[in-house]
């Protein structure tokens, strides 16, 4: 047996871990690229959204918000979320949890983004106009999940697989890094190959095609590629990542839930005007309360996001802490004041979601979940014509002999 090189050995393995896993790769990259617009395809492809006409003046407090709300909503549901609109003119949307539910557990509410709520069982939704405290729409017991967008998610975050999934997705991100950064030492061209190994030839066989388009799209996309292939394996696996960035820089947990209170015996927790109070004191004047997320279990605070004029993305708003037994603020996080261990964890989700900087790199994201597609056909493609001559050639050897 011919012995191989290190770089045929490379190029063995990707190519097999290619062949064997190019379908939930493929899954991996389409609804990711699908979910970078998420929030833009209702303008582009036309709304039903219906449009409201709101009352001009200064908002009422956010527990008359809140109770307006409950009322169109009834029992059986506690509120779970406030997201107020940045801009005036718009309404404010409260989401509720079934009131008999105790949320989600630990490993689901810490997969979820800063910008999602903590708890949140499906218990409804309700616009508010928050200067008159009109009703604006009613939708009871939604589920979150549900719809096209719902699918891509959880398609995007565990294939549709429980239990396991999630850990599958994480792994396959190994194997997305894998296949990158084997690609470029396979491809790795010799002294005067360069160009041709950056060109697509005009009027190419099949097969040379295919391996220009597999080289040539692969390395100006290496970047991107390695990029959003790492902050989403640091979406599944943070710690681990963070134990090893904590050797240069330290780095805390970010996630939504890394917080917890300890439940007091015989002490009234404080309610949501009161937290939001706390809140407006520990930020700047200027900064203006977005969200509000309400415990759902004993141990949870309450989380306040508070953004600066013109911040278009949660990620990079300041998020309060306050403990509702203690009555107090217990962390606060203000990217202005970030080392580089926490401002690393922090750009890791803006970054896989297409937030980092700006409209270029939301398409440069989308376009990565597009190369999976390319690579798996390009490379099953040469794969099977490279089989077929080998085939040939074998047959033609047994009728020559």
């Amino acid at each position: 047996m011919k012995r191989m090189t290190f770089r045929q050995l490379l190029q063995e393995i990707h190519l097999w871990l290619a062949l064997i896993l190019f379908v939930p790769l493929v899954i991996l990259g389409l609804t990711g690229s699908i979910l970078v617009y998420h929030d833009d395809f209702a303008s582009w492809f036309g709304s039903d959204e219906t449009r409201y006409t709101l009352e001009s003046g200064a908002p009422q407090p956010i527990e008359a918000i809140i109770a307006a709300a409950q009322s169109a909503l009834g029992d059986g549901v506690r509120p779970a979320a406030v997201t107020l609109s940045a801009t005036p003119g718009e309404p404010a949307l409260i989401r509720f949890a079934r009131a008999g539910g105790q949320g989600q557990s630990q490993g689901q509410s810490q997969g979820q983004s800063q910008g999602q709520g903590q708890g949140q069982a499906s218990g409804g939704q309700v616009r508010i106009d928050p200067v008159s405290l009109a009703v604006l729409d009613v939708q009871k017991g939604m589920n979150r999940q549900g719809g096209f967008f719902g699918v891509m998610h959880q398609l995007h975050g565990s294939l549709m697989i429980p239990g396991a999934g999630r850990d599958i997705v994480g792994w396959l991100g190994v194997v997305m890094l894998f296949l990158g950064v084997s690609g470029l030492i396979v491809w790795w061209p010799r002294p005067g190959q360069w160009r041709q190994q950056l060109t697509i030839k005009r009027g190419a066989t099949t097969l040379r095609l295919n391996r220009d388009l597999h080289n040539t799209f692969g390395f100006w996309s290496l970047a991107v590629f390695v990029i959003v292939s790492f902050t989403g394996l640091y979406i599944v696996y943070p710690q681990p990542i963070n134990a090893v960035v904590g050797l240069v820089s330290p780095v805390r947990d970010l996630r939504p839930n890394a917080v917890s209170v300890t439940p007091q015996q015989g002490v009234t927790p404080i309610d949501v005007a009161a937290a939001v109070r706390l809140g407006d004191a520990a930020v700047a004047p200027e900064q203006k309360l977005q969200s509000a997320f309400l415990p759902q279990r004993p141990d949870q605070p309450y989380r306040l996001s508070y953004a600066l004029p013109g911040e278009s993305s949660p990620f990079f708003n300041t998020t309060i802490f306050v403990d509702p037994w203690a009555g107090r603020v217990i962390e606060t996080r203000d990217p202005a004041t970030f080392n580089a261990g926490d401002t690393f964890a922090l750009y890791q989700r803006p970054l896989h979601y297409g937030f980092g900087w700006g409209p270029a790199w939301q398409f440069l994201v989308f376009l990565s979940g597009l190369l999976p597609l390319l690579f798996s056909v390009t490379g099953l493609t040469m794969w099977w014509i490279k089989r077929r001559r080998r085939q040939q050639a074998a047959l033609a050897r047994q009728m020559a002999e």
